[in-house]
């Protein structure tokens, strides 16, 4: 990602909602959320170089935690974020020293069990969570400096906001020597332990970043969705974060906001056929995975120097 490239979609992202229609300000939120979880999930396939099917866990927890600290103690929204995040960090470090030293299908099998677990606990626990009914009635974040969020393009701000700050903050991340040390342990543990980097550490450290990212999306789906159930933290949320970083890209950090866009508004344009409408998504993906085995941004890479190489040639 360049330097005129954050800059760019920052502009063209904040000026889409003057142009469009309420319902699409409400894709364009979910877009944004979705893409931060993605970008979560990024992390720990890309750079940390494990498949995580528990990753909608850390959602679930941040989600559930700042809704309650709001509704059961009469927190504000932003008392209850940071708390509900610094839960999700401490949660993601005791199970990254559990499960981190697992390898393979273990580490996989081990989070998808973990994620399982969390989602019966809320579905379970019905005096603290309300059980399959879920939480309702949630609010929106309470105003601040004089800004209201009970709008939905005020709130779509919001989350472009967090997405922002996340997508820098990863960006700076991936390229210090923290970022360099998680490409080296994902590329060769026995050679990045030879040369001194302490792997254990590396690898908790990258999943409780992407638990803290994952976290973000987590508080503010609350708000956004009014209401908080066990059925919308399943396995295959973990699924489509994973198909949103591999259809965009993995090892990018556009990757995962393209993913997640296109995981948004395609079935949105295939909704003419509702009842072919998985069928048509699964044809869509298949052909996407095996015509940009990069993702689209690789995809978009190639037509760039495809481009440049002729211009070349033209001269």
């Amino acid at each position: 990602m360049n330097k005129l490239a954050l800059p760019l979609f920052m502009i063209v992202m904040a000026a889409l909602p003057q142009v469009v229609s309420e319902y699409q300000v409400y894709l364009l939120t979910l877009t944004v959320i979705w893409a931060i979880m993605a970008l979560s999930m990024g992390l720990v396939l890309g750079y940390v170089g494990q498949i995580n099917l528990g990753q909608i866990a850390f959602v679930a927890i941040a989600a559930y935690a700042s809704t309650l600290l709001r509704l059961n103690f009469g927190l504000s929204f932003w008392l209850a974020a940071p708390i509900a995040l610094a839960v999700v960090v401490g949660i993601a470090a005791i199970v990254g020293l559990i499960t981190l030293r697992l390898r393979g299908p273990f580490f996989i099998l081990v989070m998808l069990a973990f994620a399982e677990i969390v989602r019966l606990i809320i579905a379970n626990w019905q005096e603290v969570t309300n059980g399959p009914l879920g939480l309702r009635g949630i609010a929106p974040p309470e105003p601040i400096f004089g800004v209201s969020f009970a709008s939905k393009t005020a709130f779509y701000y919001l989350a472009l906001v967090v997405l922002v700050v996340s997508l820098a903050a990863l960006l700076r991340l991936v390229r210090s020597k923290t970022g360099r040390m998680l490409v080296a342990v994902r590329e060769d543990e026995i050679l990045a332990e030879f040369v001194g980097i302490p792997i254990m550490r590396q690898k908790v450290t990258g999943l409780c970043i992407s638990a803290f990212v994952a976290g973000l999306g987590g508080i503010l789906l609350g708000p956004f969705l009014t209401i908080l159930a066990p059925s919308q933290f399943t396995l295959f949320a973990s699924v489509d974060m994973i198909v949103m970083v591999v259809v965009g890209g993995v090892g990018t950090l556009a990757g995962p906001i393209i993913g997640a866009a296109f995981l948004t508004y395609i079935p949105e344009l295939l909704s003419f056929a509702n009842h072919f409408r998985p069928i048509l998504m699964g044809v869509v993906l298949i052909v996407v995975t095996l015509f940009a085995p990069q993702g689209i941004l690789g995809l978009l890479r190639g037509f760039k120097r495809t481009l440049a190489r002729e211009a070349r040639d033209g001269q």
